[in-house]
């Protein structure tokens, strides 16, 4: 039984931390330690999510539209491409959710991870980002201690 003087860190649904603005979403759950370092990275993580998802949606729909002007026999549809309703809806998300990785950033850095779940999600949020294409070996190399740490951990 828990004393009901003690004040009660609230509890939030994933849906609820993924669901808010990024700039609102670490203070909901301010001084519980670790939770702000792993609502931001969760956040961080969902915003590279969406992102992906969305550049996916976008390259569909290009190759479609592009599909269409050469059926159609038309070469000058690839400077009208963009200036389809869907791709700008998709542009104006991919602008916001851009904005919220600036206000993100600087949260990212400045955050202790004070959990095993917060250090694991840093280096998640790292995996993320690096490019394997760029840094093969230290991908690897990333992807073996983090599952190594997991083990010890």
């Amino acid at each position: 039984m828990t004393d009901p003087s003690e004040p009660r860190i609230p509890r939030l649904s994933r849906r609820a931390v993924l669901a808010a603005p990024a700039g609102l979403a670490a203070p909901a759950i301010a001084g519980a330690p670790g939770d702000d370092c792993v609502v931001v990275c969760r956040a961080w993580l969902a915003n590279k999510a969406e992102m992906m998802r969305l550049l996916d949606r976008w390259a569909e729909i290009e190759d479609r539209l592009m599909d269409a002007g050469r059926r159609a026999g038309s070469d000058h549809l690839s400077g009208y491409v963009h200036q389809a309703p869907p791709l700008r809806a998709i542009d104006a998300r991919l602008d916001q959710l851009g904005a919220e990785r600036q206000v993100l950033a600087p949260k990212l850095a400045a955050l202790q991870a004070t959990t095993r779940e917060a250090v694991m999600l840093k280096l998640e949020v790292v995996t993320a980002e690096l490019f394997v294409q760029d840094f093969p070996v230290i991908y690897g190399l990333l992807h073996t201690a983090v599952r190594e740490l997991d083990a010890l951990w």
